[in-house]
């Protein structure tokens, strides 16, 4: 089950709007919001959304913090600053790689500007908190939803860890690669300025090197013969 957004005492619109800006980056829909001094619903709060209007016009509103986590069975407590209880503190990675799938799950947020109250907090089952600067550990609302979030998703999708973007372009084969590569090559060899045979054998095996690992599409080798055509043409 995916987790619940839980807001508790936000102050202004638009930054209800970003958390469910953040909330749909990561696919979170639902959202619980305890005693705001805005409407989710304001103007300011739908533009803010940024196409994520659905989140806030289906938010419930609750009069207390225990109203909004009744029904759930874990809570977690976003918070940054030590609030001298007794309470399991983890990283939003450690929270993320161990989050029960079974459970129903609430990470709770406080105001903008004291964050969570200790009362709150007391009602948690555990605080997560983001390793940052120590010097400079403050993230604004939307921010803290964002990275919670994030952390949780990145465990439900299989995403690949990096890849090559061709924009349409055909890799070139090894065929046509290994001809230009013996066209420039032969060009090379005919310039004077080439000390001995040794050099021109290093200088050679050093630019197939460059391109035989630069995975090199159709269009970027015609572009390449262009090259060597104006140069041999000057």
């Amino acid at each position: 089950m995916h987790p619940v957004i839980i807001l508790v005492k936000p102050q202004l619109a638009e930054n209800i709007g970003m958390v469910a800006r953040a909330m749909k980056n990561c696919a979170l829909t639902e959202l619980r919001i305890v005693n705001p001094e805005q409407s989710p619903t304001d103007t300011i709060a739908l533009r803010a959304s940024s196409g994520s209007e659905e989140i806030l016009t289906s938010a419930k509103i609750y009069p207390t913090t225990k109203d909004a986590i009744s029904d759930l069975e874990i809570v977690y407590s976003a918070s940054a600053r030590p609030r001298h209880q007794v309470k399991q503190v983890m990283t939003a990675e450690f929270m993320a790689q161990n989050y029960p799938l079974d459970k129903k799950v609430g990470f709770m947020f406080g105001c903008e500007r004291t964050g969570l109250e200790n009362d709150d907090i007391s009602l948690s089952d555990a605080i997560v908190e983001v390793p940052l600067n120590p010097e400079h550990s403050s993230l604004n609302l939307a921010q803290a939803v964002l990275i919670l979030s994030y952390e949780y998703y990145k465990t439900t999708i299989k995403d690949e860890p990096s890849r090559f973007v061709t924009n349409g372009g055909q890799i070139a084969p090894k065929e046509k690669l290994l001809k230009f590569l013996s066209t420039l090559d032969d060009n090379i060899k005919q310039s004077p300025r080439l000390k001995d045979k040794d050099h021109t054998e290093s200088l050679i095996r050093n630019i197939n090197n460059i391109f035989t690992r630069s995975q090199l599409t159709l269009q970027e080798l015609n572009s390449l013969y262009g090259i060597i055509n104006i140069l041999k043409d000057k």
